[in-house]
């Protein structure tokens, strides 16, 4: 008996044809409140969201992923989700706009659903690339040892991030003989470069998950694009796994906490419930303050971090008078002093 939970359907495309996809949706039959994309690594291919599928439906079952539409679009195993008109291929339009539009349809949900994505390996560079895109439509992305490489021009790209693309990579994005304009075009760190402005005013969501111990090296491409971001005052949450290899035993735990991760950014907790004591303090926050304050919160309350903030903004606008760096949230960093040579290991 078919399962009625996954479906596969075709979404037509001019480039490509009739292009496979597949969605999940909650066993229980909830009504979906979110869209989110699940795009495979290196090697998938549709099939790979049948894979997690179980995942999807444990995650559900317990309540900690909000009801919504997971979707895959099988662009190829090695495609790296690429748009290059010159050579025929536009996966990443694509999944932007003829996957997402057709899966909003099929939502029949009346209104347009938040949109998300979680992508491992290819798939979390696809991610961070369709999210830092332009005309970008994502509200939260999550990219688990994403296949970035650690510099912006294609010709600087060491061995150590490359000796390990196949042959069926697109060869003129990640092969010998590179294009440095399509490599670049290409690239997240230099979309979020040419998009910052764009990006700190959506407030995207946004996730990174680098493995410390990656065969591939790809935590190199993530340090990476964490100080881009950085130095952009684009806010994200970044994650170094000390042990973790690109696959390995903890790639279920790091797939639940991006999943779980996006879906409480498309679909938020409700606020808290306030006791009392909060409540007092809550009335105090909102007053002119020349009352006493009540008693002490423990930090651990849902208003603590505002009744802090509070305490701290006499000191804080005094700061900012002769600090400009106040106006953003990540703070300017020096680069360290070089100490000596590159360090490196005999194998």
């Amino acid at each position: 008996m078919p399962d009625p939970t996954l479906q596969r359907f075709e979404v037509a495309d001019p480039i490509h044809g009739h292009v496979p996809c597949a969605a999940v949706v909650p066993a229980s039959g909830a009504a979906p409140r979110a869209l989110c994309l699940f795009l495979y690594g290196g090697g998938g291919s549709r099939e790979s969201l049948a894979e997690i599928e179980p995942l999807l439906q444990a995650w559900w079952a317990s309540d900690r992923l909000a009801p919504m539409i997971v979707a895959t679009p099988d662009v190829g195993p090695w495609s790296f989700y690429l748009d290059d008109p010159a050579r025929g291929l536009g996966w990443e339009s694509f999944v932007a706009q003829r996957l997402t539009a057709s899966l909003q349809v099929r939502s029949r949900a009346g209104a347009q659903l938040p949109l998300g994505a979680v992508g491992i390996s290819m798939g979390g560079y696809a991610a961070l690339k369709l999210a830092f895109a332009p005309a970008h439509a994502f509200a939260a992305i999550a990219a688990i040892s994403p296949m970035i490489e650690p510099t912006l021009e294609a010709a600087d790209v060491r061995p150590r991030n490359r000796y390990h693309y196949p042959p069926e990579v697109p060869q003129a994005l990640l092969g010998v003989d590179r294009d440095p304009g399509l490599y670049r075009g290409d690239h997240p760190a230099a979309r979020a470069q040419r998009n910052a402005r764009a990006l700190r005013a959506a407030e995207l969501a946004i996730y990174i998950d680098a493995a410390g111990s990656d065969a591939l090296n790809a935590h190199d491409g993530a340090e990476h694009l964490h100080r881009v971001l950085w130095d952009l005052d684009v806010a994200h949450e970044y994650h170094l796994r000390k042990d973790s290899d690109h696959v390995g035993p903890d790639l279920i735990d790091r797939l639940e906490q991006g999943f779980t991760w996006v879906s409480s950014r498309l679909v938020p907790a409700p606020a808290p419930q306030l006791n009392e004591h909060e409540r007092a303090w809550d009335s105090w926050l909102a007053s002119d303050r020349s009352a006493a304050a009540p008693d002490a919160l423990p930090p651990t309350s849902p208003l603590f971090s505002r009744v802090l903030r509070a305490q701290l903004e006499p000191l804080r606008r005094a700061a900012e008078a002769s600090d400009p760096t106040f106006a953003r949230r990540c703070g300017l960093v020096q680069d360290p002093p070089r100490i000596g040579p590159v360090a490196t290991r005999a194998m």
